[in-house]
């Protein structure tokens, strides 16, 4: 889960935010696995090169937006992901619940942040 933590001072933010996107992914995959899902919340990433060519064709203001929503949801996953597993080291073994709502706010986040870059 450490690497999903922002880089400092990276010369190129839109692979450092992809980077990010892809950190995301794989915790979405741990968090699925805690709320007894099959479903791994997979953003489609596999296309960096389109997104990379959309990112760089928007405006300034959009890019910033995008990679604040990266820093955001990163740093949401990676939160929730860790007091998750704090509560499965605590002994709670109900935590399908907290789990499920984790990976509906990731899903619902990481498409908002995605569709930044289709408009």
């Amino acid at each position: 889960m450490d690497s999903i933590e922002q880089a400092n001072g990276g010369s190129d933010p839109f692979a450092e935010s992809f980077a990010r996107l892809k950190a995301v992914e794989s915790v979405a995959g741990l968090v699925a696995n805690m709320a007894g899902s099959s479903e791994a919340g997979n953003f489609i990433l596999n296309d960096a090169a389109s997104m990379e060519r959309a990112y760089h064709d928007s405006f300034p203001m959009t890019r910033k937006r995008f990679d604040r929503g990266c820093d955001d949801l990163a740093k949401m996953a990676q939160s929730g992901a860790k007091a998750l597993l704090q509560l499965k080291s605590a002994g709670r073994s109900h935590i399908t619940v907290a789990a499920g709502r984790l990976m509906r706010e990731i899903h619902m986040t990481g498409h908002q942040t995605l569709d930044l870059l289709q408009k």
